[in-house]
């Protein structure tokens, strides 16, 4: 989890084991202290490090290697096939929030989809380059949308769909998968009240009502099932079969010319 996750999670425990814990509020000055409690925590070794994830602060390295044997090593290890190309509809996952796209990214590796951040509302650069890319890809395209139950998290849906599709990339479907009003009431979550100075806010409040909740506040284990579930809904397993087939018997040749580069006189 990043830590904010963690924080909501916090907000919802029973209110006696808040109690037990000083007691949480929804505000900021709680957050910090989660964050406080949870560097202590793992400082000590209660908690391991790699349970939380900071993904606000990326690493840019290069790719490099210390001999030609690890080089060799990352080539066998690195091949995949992409599953996709021969299945009938192309998908991606964009979320608003890079920390939460954290949480699921073994998933989304696992299942071979490409993930969007876009930080709020996607820039025109991104905008451009999604259109140019959708408008080449001739099958069905489906995007599965992660963002917050606000006013702007409800724009920001709308409006990447409609911009990216004003940029000639052709029509394409878009699936909130998360996060929606009626999680807040299933999962217990931390409602926030619509910031009355959003210029959205009149018209979703009059929709929706006055709460609002994060994206963040969803449980990580929900969140994962329900983009499980809506990936592998369209995917048609025959073909996804025979790719890693393809990729086995790919990996293999791969694994001769590898054995063959490294023994002399081969």
């Amino acid at each position: 989890m990043i830590i904010r996750q963690l924080f909501y999670a916090m907000l919802g425990l029973p209110e006696n084991v808040k109690l037990e814990l000083g007691g949480f509020k929804n505000d900021e000055h709680d957050y910090k202290r989660v964050s406080r409690m949870m560097k202590k925590a793992r400082m000590d070794g209660r908690i391991p490090w790699d349970w939380i994830v900071d993904r606000s602060r990326p690493t840019y390295e290069p790719q490099v290697w210390d001999d030609l044997d690890g080089y060799k090593a990352t080539i066998k290890r690195r091949y995949r096939k992409d599953y996709w190309t021969m299945q009938p509809r192309h998908v991606e996952l964009w979320c608003e929030k890079d920390g939460v796209a954290g949480s699921v990214e073994d998933l989304t590796d696992e299942l071979g989809v490409r993930v969007r951040t876009s930080r709020g509302f996607q820039s025109m650069t991104k905008v451009h380059e999604i259109a140019l890319l959708f408008a080449k890809i001739r099958k069905p395209k489906t995007v599965f949308f992660l963002g917050d139950w606000d006013p702007c998290g409800e724009d920001i849906e709308r409006d990447v769909h409609a911009r990216v599709q004003a940029q000639g990339s052709g029509f394409f479907d878009i699936q909130r998968l998360a996060i929606f009003k009626a999680d807040i009431k299933k999962f217990n979550l931390p409602p926030q009240r619509v910031k009355p100075d959003d210029t959205r806010s009149p018209s979703f409040r009059k929709r929706h009502g006055d709460d609002c909740v994060e994206l963040d506040a969803l449980p990580p284990a929900e969140l994962r099932s329900r983009i499980r579930k809506a990936i592998e809904s369209v995917i048609d397993w025959e073909k996804w079969d025979r790719a890693i087939s393809a990729e086995e018997a790919e990996i293999a040749s791969i694994d001769e010319v590898v054995r063959k580069w490294a023994t002399p006189g081969a």
